[in-house]
């Protein structure tokens, strides 16, 4: 990684791009959240039911309350 100097400081320069290997064909991106234990859990749980990946049945549940949301303002 390359660095920038920043007066006595060295601070690392930020990539511009995500490296290939990272880069999803279906141009979804990263989301870091925060979840309580328990609630993970029964992500997982749920998911190992479905038989789909985790991300699918969180964003499913995120999508829907958008647009109720959306629908009340």
């Amino acid at each position: 990684m390359e660095a920038i100097h920043l007066g006595e400081r060295r601070v690392a320069k930020p990539k511009e791009e995500a490296s290939a290997t990272r880069k999803r064909g279906d141009g979804r991106r990263q989301l870091l959240i925060y979840m309580l234990p328990d609630v993970i859990k029964e992500l997982k749980r749920a998911a190992l039911d479905e038989d789909r990946p985790a991300y699918e049945l969180a964003e499913e549940a995120i999508l829907e309350w958008l647009k109720r949301r959306k629908r009340n303002k």
